[in-house]
């Protein structure tokens, strides 16, 4: 068994069979017991509570933390930062723990480990700061057990510390959306309860104003502010951008005055802030004949935008998104690096826009670098921007997780109906894409503060932030670890095994995928392995099955509408052919009446409509395919109309031409199969 090259484990059992050493002592834990520091700060404080919610949330779990100990506990987690002198320090030293790094403990790291202490079971959890003692505590919520009444775990001693420095998700309900499902907002309480699933699973930089922010940096995790250095309100219709929206001409002097006062207004407000990121397009920017190339005139923009900026905030790190620029304008930007230091310049923001051998938002491409394109269109571009930059300035992702079509890692051969009936945005799971793409472009760079749309592409979340920390795990480990915490031991393999079926269907013929049964299977008798307890308030469960149910109506209403299609052609092609053209459309209109939904599919319209309602009433989300339940069929449509001018056609002679046009109707392979209402 290979174990993760930064993660040192010396026995791991997490089951309800023990083995030697503290594993004999393995038990279902009714009473756990939080010991702190003796002097711990609000932040350990803060990351017990963490530990103790999660722990009762999934259990009847007795869970309490105190500075002075407890009597009669079954298990007893002693929880820390390595400060000099501390009691963690003190018990480290006794059983030998110590933290991953060379030559000190490495930033964020942890280390986790069972001994026996005086007499009881116990965990010592110990980080070497506040984000690491964090990240301590989603290693130990995911390697414990959850029964009805209590927590199992086995033996661990385990070292870890991140892969990259830049961890950076989205807790984003969507408003986009939350509009097109009506879903209802989250509560504050929801927000905060996805951003530290995120950051439990790895993550260490957020989108967060106002008491979002003070909630992610009462963790002492870092916060992203983005800025469009262009972006203006009711200015004169004369300074108006190239660009729709509240852009103007920098190139403008009174525009840019206007601009700069803004910034000085506004960027003391932002001093708190850890990383700044400005945005070339997408939206944004200008491109009039004085500022193009637009790289060029962004460039000086920011730079003048980020002095202000790092006047109230020296350490802040300041990135620039190079979205939606002509080879000019990137050229300029590496030019502008390799003139002098930037000192004021971490790195580029490579995001959508950014890969100059795509075409998605890029209005030419690097035609030279197809010649010898090593890696591809995912990296090469990435290789020739790390060749151009100075060592001085860096890549750090802003990469596009959320959508799987119109995107930058986009699926490159979508199946038309699953594109017309969910769109763009809508729960998916791409598991083996993505872990081929974050290892395809992650050597370039120093993280990665992704994008994201909505709570649909949390599972895309989870699997980034596991594999920013440890790049070296399999995609089966990662995907296992997140369903063995979300659906329980039983389930886990059944539920992984779904979540790779959906990725098969985006780019599988729809209408005769056997896929849509083995998805739908696959998650209900998952469903019924996963403890009482766990299944509760299981929204990702309830999701999957949402889908699941989806597919198969939808699948089964594609084959019925496709059945009318073919037969109510050949019926008016016969009748054409025969001369008996009242006969004929009679037939054509017959076929076109039956009904579109079955029994059984009326039954996965119901459930999949009841557990909408579940997801939503549990934590505010639905699938954006229960809108689409009623998208009539382009097909179908046509051909009704055509059926029409051949039943109010007043003379023979027209009924028959009406009648051939119904015989000669063909799908336009280039059009959506449905309709929009």
């Amino acid at each position: 068994m290979r174990f993760p090259r930064n993660t040192r484990v010396i026995v791991l059992i997490c089951a309800l069979i023990g083995s030697a050493g503290f594993a004999e002592e393995a038990r279902v834990a009714h009473f756990v017991g939080i010991v702190l520091n003796d002097a711990a700060d609000d932040a350990q404080t803060r990351v017990a509570g963490v530990l103790q919610d999660r722990i009762r949330q999934r259990g009847d779990t007795q869970v309490e933390f105190t500075q002075a100990g407890m009597k009669g506990v079954d298990l007893q987690v002693y929880l820390g930062r390595m400060d000099a002198g501390s009691r963690i320090a003190r018990l480290c030293a006794e059983h030998e723990v110590s933290l991953p790094g060379r030559g000190g403990p490495a930033p964020e790291g942890f280390a986790i480990k069972t001994v026996i202490e005086a007499g009881v079971p116990s965990v010592i959890a110990v980080g070497a700061d506040n984000r690491g003692l964090l990240y301590a505590v989603g290693e130990l919520l995911r390697r414990m057990r959850y029964a009805a009444h209590g927590v199992v775990l086995g033996d661990l001693d385990v070292q870890s510390a991140p892969d990259y420095r830049f961890r950076g998700s989205s807790a984003n309900q969507g408003g986009t959306m939350m509009e097109a499902t009506g879903a209802r907002p989250w509560s504050a309480e929801q927000w905060q309860h996805y951003a530290m699933d995120l950051a439990l699973s790895g993550a260490n930089c957020f989108y967060a104003g106002g008491a979002a922010f003070d909630f992610v940096k009462s963790f002492d995790l870092m916060v992203e502010t983005g800025c469009r250095p262009n972006e203006l309100s009711g200015f004169p219709k004369e300074w108006k951008a190239t660009e729709f929206g509240n852009w103007v001409c920098p190139s403008i002097p009174e525009a840019h005055e206007a601009l700069m006062a803004r910034w000085r207004s506004e960027m003391p407000k932002r001093s708190a802030y850890d990383v700044l990121r400005f945005f070339a397009g997408d939206p944004g920017g200008c491109r009039c004949e004085r500022c193009m190339p637009w790289g060029k005139t962004f460039v000086h923009l920011c730079e003048e935008v980020a002095a202000i900026w790092l006047e109230h905030n020296p350490d802040g790190v300041v990135l620039i998104a190079n979205q939606d620029l002509t080879n000019a304008g990137d050229q300029a930007i590496f030019d502008y690096c390799t003139e002098q230091p930037r000192t004021w310049l971490y790195g580029i923001a490579y995001g959508p826009g950014s890969n100059a051998l795509s075409d998605y938002f890029r209005s030419e491409l690097r035609e030279d670098l197809f010649v010898y394109p090593g890696g591809g269109a995912v990296n090469r571009y990435l290789a020739e921007t790390l060749n151009q930059l100075p060592k001085e300035q860096r890549i750090v992702h802003y990469s596009d997780i959320t959508h799987w079509i119109s995107a930058q890692y986009m699926v490159e051969n979508p199946d038309p109906y699953i594109r017309a009936l969910y769109g763009r945005r809508t729960f998916h799971v791409r598991p083996q894409a993505f872990y081929r793409i974050f290892h395809e472009i992650m050597p370039f760079s120093e993280g990665d503060i992704i994008y994201s749309e909505g709570y649909h592409d949390e599972f895309h979340q989870y699997l980034w932030n596991r594999l920013l920390w440890d790049s070296q795990r399999s995609l089966d480990d990662i995907t296992l670890e997140y369903c063995r915490y979300h659906f329980g031991e039983a389930a886990a393999a059944l539920m992984r095994d779904a979540l790779y079926q959906i990725e098969s269907a985006l780019e599988t013929p729809f209408p005769t995928n056997p896929g849509v049964d083995r998805y739908y299977d696959l998650v209900k008798q998952a469903g019924d392995q996963i403890p009482a307890h766990l299944m509760q308030d299981n929204h990702r469960w309830r999701l999957c099955m949402q889908k699941a149910a989806l597919d198969c109506y939808f699948q089964r209403k594609v084959r019925i509408a496709l059945s009318q299609e073919e037969r109510a052609v050949a019926a008016a092609r016969a009748g054409f052919a025969s001369g008996d053209v009242d006969a004929a459309i009679a037939q054509v209109k017959a076929i076109l009446s039956e009904p579109l939904e079955t029994g059984e599919m009326k039954a996965l319209r119901e459930e999949a409509l009841r557990l909408s309602q579940e997801t939503d009433a549990i934590f505010g989300i639905r699938n954006i395919g229960c809108a689409a339940l009623d998208k009539p069929f382009r097909s179908l449509f046509k051909l009704s109309r055509r059926l029409s001018a051949a039943e109010e056609a007043r003379s023979p002679g027209e009924k028959r031409a009406a009648l051939e046009k119904l015989a000669a109707y063909e799908s336009n392979p280039r059009m959506s199969p449905l309709m929009d209402h």
